[in-house]
């Protein structure tokens, strides 16, 4: 038998432990934060410990990453379930949204050793939970450290297939915004991870384009999967107490779905919940409640909706990759038009339609944002010719309008070849999002002359009341 390498082993390679020359006491039932991650680094955490908390127990963790480094309130967030689960819920205080994913990964390893460090953690139910950019931090991260039991990714993920690894399932929970495009990407990963036997679970809410942590009960009932999963492999004790508290929470939940006329929700809902708490030694019976929502009419309907809406996305997808493609292959500006007159019918979509049908137009303009979004970091970093690379950001201003990266990379590209004209139009329309920064306007490399131009300092001064060179009227 092969012996199991500790989960730190990878880490350890590169980062040398770090010591606890500070020592912290840490109050049960408290949210403490600012804990540092080595007396080093400026990178520092919230904690908190359960009221049960005992230190001569090794314990459950779960390590949450908000996107805005948001630790005490995190923590807080997920206060109920570290209380009712008997999890450590360790919170980092890092903005993911500063760097990428590579350096953020980085980041992490201290923390992670901080808190092995600091308590007696059970290494067979370490857990990770993340929002947005957090998402695909805490997914990436079971590819790097042995033995995370678990993953929650909230709106989005990560996953490369070529690190998977069949030995060394974890539990994935998504838990995707019903409006927004990464609720496909969630779907997929789910999908993917399914057919290689991972045990997985989704679940939906709606966040109304809003990046943020979804309601409570949405987060617990995912949580929920994490525990019966270590009860399951006999991680945990099977307390029956625990088990029907966290059931009847769930069908709460379905039950107030069905209250607010969520039909079809709350019909998926009791489904997995049916499968979800099979085989724990309680009387799971919920026919007549899935049974009466069959029989609805207003179920039927909204079924329809939604699977109408979903193949309806699927086409509409496809064929916005079909010509996206070849647009750019071409940099066919004919053609850009026409990509205005989509993204403004789905913003007519979202913004008047209701029901499936308003979420799918959503979905797609978050899709076309992250798909243009690829083609423009691809494009900016080549040696692509200066026409495509401005073709590609021309699309990045329709699709992420309030973007102003893509309208500098146009001043700067058509302003060094000598078009004025048109850096100068997409001058204006940056300056007309409400764009401020004028210093980043005057430190714009290889346009010297455009920079010094009467025109181009009318313009700015138009719009932000000053400018660097031409007094007004002059």
């Amino acid at each position: 038998m092969i012996k199991k390498i500790p989960f730190l082993i990878l880490l350890l390679i590169f980062i040398p432990q770090l010591g606890n020359s500070q020592e912290f006491k840490i109050p049960f039932g408290t949210i403490v934060d600012s804990i540092p991650v080595s007396d080093t680094l400026e990178d520092d955490f919230a904690i908190y410990l359960p009221r049960n908390f005992d230190e001569k127990k090794e314990w459950p963790v779960i390590f949450v990453f908000d996107p805005q480094g948001r630790g005490r309130a995190t923590a807080q967030f997920f206060r109920t379930i570290a209380e009712k689960q008997s999890y450590i819920i360790a919170a980092s205080n890092i903005n993911l949204k500063q760097d990428s994913l590579k350096n953020n990964i980085t980041k992490i390893a201290p923390l992670i050793n901080r808190v092995d460090g600091m308590f007696a953690i059970d290494r067979e139910q370490v857990f990770l939970a993340g929002l947005a950019e957090g998402g695909q931090l805490a997914s990436a991260l079971p590819f790097i450290y042995n033995n995370i039991a678990g993953v929650l990714a909230v709106e989005n993920s990560w996953l490369n297939t070529d690190y998977l690894n069949t030995g060394k399932e974890f539990f994935f929970s998504a838990v995707a915004c019903d409006d927004k495009y990464t609720k496909n990407v969630l779907t997929e990963i789910k999908d993917i991870l399914d057919k290689e036997n991972f045990p997985t679970e989704i679940n939906f809410y709606s966040c109304n384009g809003k990046t943020e942590w979804p309601n409570m009960d949405v987060i617990e009932n995912a949580v929920a999967g994490f525990t019966l999963q270590a009860i399951k492999n006999g991680q945990r004790p099977a307390d029956l107490d625990l088990i029907t508290a966290l059931y009847n929470t769930e069908v709460e939940y379905a039950q107030v779905l069905r209250r607010t006329r969520n039909y079809y929700q709350s019909f998926e809902k009791l489904k997995q919940i049916e499968d979800k708490y099979d085989g724990f030694g309680l009387e799971v019976d919920l026919g007549d409640q899935i049974r009466d929502i069959r029989r609805n009419k207003a179920f039927k309907q909204q079924r329809r909706d939604y699977r109408n809406a979903i193949n309806t996305e699927n086409e509409k997808q496809e064929e916005y990759i079909y010509y996206l493609d070849a647009d750019v292959v071409i940099s066919n500006f004919e053609n850009i038009g026409w990509w205005v007159a989509q993204v403004e019918e789905l913003k007519q979509q979202s913004e008047k339609l209701t029901g499936p049908k308003q979420k799918m137009a959503s979905r797609l303009l978050g899709f076309l944002d992250n798909y243009s979004e690829t083609y423009y970091n691809a494009y900016i970093n080549s040696q692509a010719k200066a026409k495509s690379k401005i073709f590609v950001s021309v699309l990045r201003t329709i699709f992420a309008k309030d973007d102003p990266t893509a309208y500098l990379t146009i001043i700067k590209i058509a302003g060094h070849d000598g078009d004025h004209e048109t850096a100068l139009l997409y001058l204006e329309d940056l300056l007309k999002t409400g764009y401020k920064d004028m210093d980043a306007l005057y430190d714009i490399e290889g346009i010297l002359d455009l920079k010094l131009s009467k025109a181009y300092n009318d313009k700015i001064r138009e719009y932000l009341g000053k400018a660097k060179y031409y007094k007004a009227g002059s």
